[in-house]
């Protein structure tokens, strides 16, 4: 298990899906464009902006979400860090005035609360 830890730019909750600023800060992600949908884990720790948070990048993270075993865990476009299985995701898809947006798999439930961590490149769907 990669574990880093990285100061942040805005408040970050446990379980958050945060990228990597252009100075080396993290952020919360979220899937409205390339830069923010590029996660680079899930928050192992709540923090306040300007403080460090630790981040896993490749494990099997337990989360608070009630997760489908086997199901694809996606970064959500209306709420920054969350994650959301695809049908959610579509919904919020289909409700956005943007032309498109990033679909971003964080990784995949392996139970009713454990995530395997597989994140992959952000992919830009247009309406």
């Amino acid at each position: 298990m990669a574990i880093t830890s990285f100061t942040t730019t805005d408040a970050v909750s446990q379980g958050n899906a945060v990228y990597l600023t252009s100075s080396g800060f993290l952020g919360k992600a979220i899937a409205t464009n390339f830069t923010q949908s590029a996660v680079v884990g899930l928050a192992l720790n709540s923090a306040d902006s300007s403080n460090l948070v630790s981040v896993a990048g490749d494990s099997v993270f337990i989360s608070s979400l009630t997760l489908t075993p086997g199901t694809l865990q996606y970064l959500s476009i209306s709420s920054s860090g969350s994650l959301v299985d695809y049908p959610t995701w579509q919904t919020q898809f289909d409700s956005l005035v943007a032309s498109g947006a990033f679909l971003t798999s964080v990784g995949r439930a392996v139970s009713s609360s454990g995530i395997s961590l597989e994140i992959e490149k952000p992919i830009y769907v247009t309406k």
